[in-house]
């Protein structure tokens, strides 16, 4: 399943708000709660606590960082009870803003992507850095927290 949005935030601050798993709640609104403390990615194989609604529930459900090649590509790896959701965001710098594409693995569910929530996110938290690239290993605060 493929989605795609033009968003007119510059490249490297899409990115860097992509490559935060504490970003997942803007454009995944299945995902409830992100685990406390993952901010900025820690690397390949970085893992986070999160709660995703299921059947009308939150329940809690683990991701990963599985791909990370700033400012280009991010993926996640998302478990919860017997579901895997795979979900690569590619981004792309087209004029001013950038053009971004989720392909989530088919599989027996998907998760709703909702790229207009990820766009309204983006314009009410416009980076005080300029959007600059996040390493990987950097902390960064995260904005929910964990229950």
């Amino acid at each position: 399943m493929d989605h795609e949005a033009m968003l007119p935030q510059p490249l490297t601050e899409v990115f860097t708000h992509l490559a935060a798993a504490s970003g997942l709640m803007d454009w995944l609104p299945d995902v409830t709660a992100v685990q406390a403390g993952a901010g900025r990615p820690g690397g390949i194989g970085a893992g986070f606590g999160l709660r995703l609604c299921h059947d009308g529930q939150a329940v809690p459900g683990t991701g990963e960082l599985i791909a990370y090649e700033p400012p280009w590509s991010v993926a996640y790896r998302l478990r919860c009870e017997a579901h895997v959701y795979v979900l690569r965001l590619t981004c792309t710098a087209s004029g001013t803003g950038t053009r971004v594409h989720v392909h989530q693995a088919d599989g027996p569910a998907a998760l709703a992507v909702d790229l207009g929530r990820l766009q309204q996110a983006l314009a009410a938290t416009a980076p005080a850095d300029g959007g600059t690239l996040p390493e990987p290993g950097e902390e960064e605060g995260a904005r929910s927290s964990w229950h």
